[in-house]
């Protein structure tokens, strides 16, 4: 069986149309829209960043936004617990535009309703809810991790001033937000308050915005002034009320000495001083050329305390250091000695009034020498009211014997003391009162009891004299003597005769006594007129021959 040849058969070729090569343009488009929509999307999108937080309160997911000037510039991508258990860490994506404001000093915190004694701030975020705002750095160096304040900081956006650290051993603690004050005026705010159990003191951090960071010094001085401050003095109840901020929270004040002002270089920003209790403390501080001194007292001291002023004639040199002041184991023997030392400052810088400034020694030579004169310590009351009592130091009274059981005491010169002041008074008050306990006073009213007898007896007898009829007689036997004797005035009347003729014979009397005044002169004159003639001269004796 034969197979017939095969013949080859054309090929054929198929024409594609227009519409299908157009098919492969839409891949092609949509790869570079993709690309174009991916390198916008990197391009616009900023760094991520990590938030450290207390707590996650408010904060949410895909909701929570940042914001810098009230402007949007993130949002929270999530939440986590951290590592360490103490806190939550928030990531959070920024925009591209926020990406060169990440720098190592910017500050983050959470915006909600806040009421404090700045007032009342973020009522808007009661419709939004909170979100996180935060303040661009300045420094060269950028940052990703940050951790978020509860309250907004101090120091605003492109604020300047100055920045310091307080430490002190305080008795309370201010919260953040606390004003700054300098004579009364607002010129900072506390940053932030921190308590450290290991030492046992409390860290601020506050602000003074310029231009008043000018008036902080090297020797500036710090101290908390808790709302209303009652002084009590001599001259009586002084109450100093600062602003409402701080009578709500209390605030920290400051002062710079008036004699540091020309010699001090401005303070360094986050440069540290130390923060004191109360504007007392830092008046209490000794000076570089305080004296001091020990007076011993038999009296009571009850209202004598450290601060208290020691004054020279009503001038105030110094102050009480200690009150008391014990010497090592001295206090055991309390009963035993009687007495109990008090020792005094004394500020020279006080006594320098409109004076150039004097050294240690000179001042120490000049209380010496009054001392060496008599200057002694008394206790004064310094306010009758209160009861505080202060040290006066005056000369001896004269014969008075002053208290001085030491010439030096625990490296302190020991000045004199003497009795005075009040408690003086009520010691001769007293004594005073117990001799007028020692007088005989019983044997006094019995005998005056007696006397009192005696006269009721009297008056009884002379009751009785009075009510015997001869008694009541005698009114009218007085009335008719007294009408005779009116009779007899009425007799010897100018106009009467005996009247008359005791005026001539006194007429007669004055002429008589008229006649013979000249002879009683000449007697007077010269006695020998009755024997010698008065117009010769005297005669002279001759001698015998």
């Amino acid at each position: 069986m034969t197979t017939p040849d095969l013949q080859p058969v054309p090929a054929r070729v198929r024409k594609s149309s227009t519409a299908a090569s157009v098919v492969w343009l839409i891949p092609l488009a949509a790869l570079v829209v993709g690309g174009w929509l991916l390198f916008q999307k990197i391009r616009n999108t900023g760094p991520e960043i990590t938030l450290l937080m207390d707590s996650a309160d408010g904060i949410e997911v895909n909701t929570t936004v940042i914001k810098v000037l009230s402007v949007d510039v993130g949002r929270v991508t999530r939440i986590r617990l951290r590592d360490d258990r103490k806190g939550v860490e928030v990531t959070a994506r920024l925009n591209a535009d926020a990406k060169d404001m990440m720098r190592k000093d910017t500050q983050f915190w959470v915006v909600k309703p806040r009421i404090d004694q700045s007032g009342v701030s973020g009522l808007s975020t009661l419709v939004s809810g909170s979100f996180i705002a935060f303040t661009p750095g300045k420094s060269e160096e950028s940052q990703d991790t940050f951790t978020v304040s509860d309250i907004p900081p101090i120091a605003a956006i492109g604020q300047s001033g100055l920045r310091l650290k307080l430490r002190g051993q305080n008795s309370k603690l201010l919260g953040s937000g606390s004003p700054i004050l300098y004579e009364g005026f607002i010129v900072g705010m506390v940053e932030s308050a921190k308590f450290d159990p290991d030492n046992k003191t409390v860290n601020y951090s506050i602000f003074i915005n310029s231009p008043n960071d000018k008036l902080v010094n090297k020797n500036s001085q710090f101290w908390l002034d808790s709302g209303i401050n009652v002084q009590t003095t001599a001259n009586g109840i002084k109450v100093d009320a600062p602003p409402m901020a701080a009578i709500l929270s209390g605030a920290i004040a400051f002062r710079s000495p008036p004699e540091s002002k020309q010699q001090s270089p401005a303070a360094a920003n986050d440069q540290t001083f130390t923060l004191y209790n109360d504007r007392n403390e830092i008046d209490n501080l000794p000076g570089e050329r305080a004296l001091y001194y020990v007076a011993f007292f038999k009296n009571s001291i009850r209202g004598l305390a450290a601060g208290s002023p020691v004054e020279y004639k009503g001038v105030t040199v110094g102050s009480v250091a200690d009150a008391p002041y014990f010497a090592r184991n001295d206090s055991l023997k309390l009963f035993q000695n009687g007495w109990v030392p008090v020792r005094i400052r004394i500020e020279p810088r006080m006594m320098e009034i409109n004076a150039d400034n004097q050294s240690k020694e000179n001042w120490q030579n000049q209380i010496q020498n009054a001392l060496n004169r008599g200057l002694s310590a008394t206790l004064s009351s310094n306010n009758l009211v209160l009861g505080s009592k202060m040290i006066e130091l005056a000369d001896a009274a004269p014969g008075q014997q002053a208290l001085k059981p030491f010439n030096e005491y625990d490296g302190n010169t020991v000045i004199a003391s003497q009795g005075g002041g009040l408690d003086e008074l009520q010691a001769q008050l007293g004594r005073l009162l117990d001799k007028f306990n020692r007088l005989p006073l019983e044997n006094t009213v019995g005998e005056l009891n007696a006397s009192l007898k005696e006269l009721k007896t009297t008056l009884a007898s002379a009751n009785q004299l009075l009510s015997k009829p001869q008694t009541q007689q005698i009114p009218g036997e007085l009335n008719k003597t007294l009408g005779e004797l009116r009779q007899t005035l009425a007799g010897i009347s100018p106009q009467s005769p005996v009247y008359q003729d005791v005026q001539a014979t006194l007429k007669s009397i004055d002429k008589t006594l008229n006649d013979a005044r000249p002879l009683v002169n000449t007697l007077k004159e010269k006695p020998n007129s009755l024997i010698f003639n008065q117009n010769s001269k005297d005669p002279i004796p001759k001698g015998s021959r």
